[in-house]
């Protein structure tokens, strides 16, 4: 049995931001079970109320960390309420860096002490892009508080290919998984890939998903673009995750 959250990202645009209580008001209202939230949210201080008011998990928050950003990102896992995870994007140069490597010296501490779960986010075009590069991460820290997100549009949109492969080789510290459809194209994010509704693109989520089952999964299922009307594809995923008798084997 998974439960279905989704990012917050679909509720910012040009014309401005659902309000945190209309985003929960549509997620609640379309079956879903929680939401990410974005660091930069202006509501990050009443995360708390959701689940009380709303009955949804805010399973994660969205943080990007460059240089420059270190006592933001501090100060927001130092004082984080009514959320318990963390997904974290490292972009403070070319691969890997130093300073990456010492925030996660700064933080890692504080998120032990309060309980706070670290999830890295491989992320196209920015500093750490490839699960590998995570998984190295968490071996070099071996922190009980450090783990992974999979996102497959950033798996496909980097091209890692051998998906049964990275997924064994996250696995020991995959906490959740993030989909949406994608297409290789130039249109897209950083020239690399569009980020499309979940049954557009190129990209079969079921496939994904079949491979998560095949390897034992139990976690959440966080929607980064459902599409049209809140997507009757992630209604069906959704009806799909509640089956706990579906076994994927022949996908």
């Amino acid at each position: 049995m998974h439960n279905l959250h989704h990012m917050d990202f679909i509720f910012q645009t040009k014309l401005g931001t659902y309000s945190l209580d209309a985003q929960c008001e549509m997620l609640v209202e379309t079956g879903y079970q929680g939401l990410t939230v974005s660091a930069w949210s202006q509501k990050l201080d009443t995360l708390d109320r959701v689940k009380p008011r709303w009955g949804l998990d805010v399973g994660a928050v969205y943080l990007i960390y460059r240089q420059g950003l270190e006592s933001f990102v501090i100060n927001t896992v130092e004082s984080l309420q009514g959320c318990h995870s963390i997904e974290l994007a490292l972009d403070s140069g070319k691969g890997v860096t130093d300073m990456d490597r010492k925030i996660l010296e700064k933080i890692l501490p504080i998120a032990e002490r309060r309980g706070i779960e670290i999830a890295l986010y491989p992320h196209v075009r920015y500093g750490m892009q490839t699960t590998s590069e995570a998984v190295q991460l968490c071996e070099a820290f071996n922190h009980p508080n450090l783990g992974i997100v999979f996102n497959g549009y950033h798996w496909y949109a980097n091209q890692e290919q051998l998906l049964e492969e990275r997924l064994q080789a996250v696995s020991p510290w995959l906490k959740q998984v993030n989909i949406a459809g994608c297409r290789l194209s130039p249109l897209g994010w950083g020239g690399v890939a569009t980020i499309e509704p979940l049954d557009e693109g190129e990209m079969d989520n079921f496939v994904l998903m079949g491979a998560l089952s095949r390897l034992g999964y139990r976690g959440r299922y966080i929607v980064s673009w459902a599409g049209k009307v809140w997507g009757e594809m992630s209604l069906v995923i959704l009806s799909v995750l509640r089956k706990p008798s579906v076994r994927w084997n022949n996908v």
